[in-house]
């Protein structure tokens, strides 16, 4: 690993941010999954699980970041970041598995699809801060990013979030090229996460204009 702690100080709170936004998305989301009825009692107790689970984590997250800011070379942060971030992958994985259920539910209008939107928001906001930090630990860097003057040295927050998007959206790498396996192996996890998310629209909005 190249560096205990992968970002420059003003860098955590964007992290922060990134997944405060995933939280406050996670909330909306569990509250309509949980809701529908589509549930049994079972898959509403999992999807619940996993939402207080990244509450009390996020809590842990800001606690690293603080840690970061107090001591920057801590051997903790890095761990820590990763553990974090296999946690919220994980509660990806759940709301989209969650998210299949309702793909033959009875929509009552395209406004009702809001949650499949949500989710896909989270995807891309997750995998952005997954290749964020992956980027930064990995020697030479996990992914080939063309810039101005040839490949992008220090990548900004917003470099991955486009990153991000492109996967979810054309379901693989544009311009950006993954050079490690651990950088493939997102990607493909991204791809078949956003197979699933625009399988359930389609399904979900058909009924609801049929």
């Amino acid at each position: 690993m190249a560096d205990d702690n992968p970002f420059a100080q003003h860098e955590h709170w964007r992290l922060a941010a990134l997944m405060i936004a995933v939280q406050l998305l996670d909330v909306a989301v569990t509250n309509k999954l949980c809701s529908t009825g589509e549930l049994n009692a079972a898959g509403v107790a999992v999807v619940q699980t996993f939402h207080y689970g990244s509450t009390f984590l996020l809590l842990l997250l800001l606690g690293l970041i603080l840690l970061a800011v107090l001591r920057p070379h801590s051997r903790l942060i890095l761990p820590g970041l990763a553990g974090y971030l296999a946690f919220a992958l994980l509660h990806l994985v759940v709301n989209v598995g969650a998210l299949l259920f309702s793909a033959t539910a009875k929509a009552t209008g395209l406004a009702s699809l809001w949650d499949v939107g949500a989710i896909g928001a989270m995807t891309v906001l997750t995998f952005a801060a997954c290749y964020w930090i992956l980027d930064r630990v990995t020697p030479g860097g996990a992914f080939l990013i063309p810039g101005r003057t040839g490949q992008l040295d220090r990548p900004k927050m917003f470099d991955y979030v486009y990153l991000a998007f492109d996967t979810s959206t054309t379901f693989g790498p544009t311009l950006e090229v993954p050079v490690c396996h651990g950088a493939k192996a997102l990607m493909m996890l991204q791809v078949a996460l956003s197979i699933v998310i625009l399988t359930v629209l389609l399904s979900r909005a058909v009924n609801a204009v049929g």
